[in-house]
């Protein structure tokens, strides 16, 4: 699974109207109980993620660590974007794997073949 397909996926979650973007907006959502998933871009500042945590606080909505802001800008059509939240349980489910499954196949085993 590559970060190219997870990105055509979110892209997918928003056409279809699941995916919003911002802290004010993902606060909403979260206090609406329409947030299914956050995600905050790897290069976001310290202060975005405290924010993004605090809204979370108490939830059960999933915060993942995913993509750069250019990049999640670009889907959303905007210069950068350095949180976003989907709307849509089913959207949220399947990022979260695709997430997990980019992580296991960039993880180095050892094994001392080039020594």
């Amino acid at each position: 699974m590559s970060e190219s397909k997870i990105y055509s996926f979110i892209g997918l979650a928003k056409k279809a109207g699941a995916v919003i973007a911002g802290v004010p907006l993902t606060e909403k959502a979260v206090k609406q109980g329409k947030a299914h998933l956050v995600l905050v871009a790897k290069d976001a500042s310290g202060n975005t993620g405290k924010k993004v945590e605090t809204v979370l606080y108490g939830t059960d909505v999933p915060l993942k660590v995913f993509g750069d802001k250019e990049s999640l800008g670009q889907i959303l059509g905007k210069p950068f974007v350095s949180v976003i939240t989907v709307t849509d349980m089913n959207f949220s489910k399947r990022i979260q794997e695709m997430i997990e499954e980019e992580k296991i196949l960039n993880t180095a085993y050892g094994g001392g073949v080039f020594e």
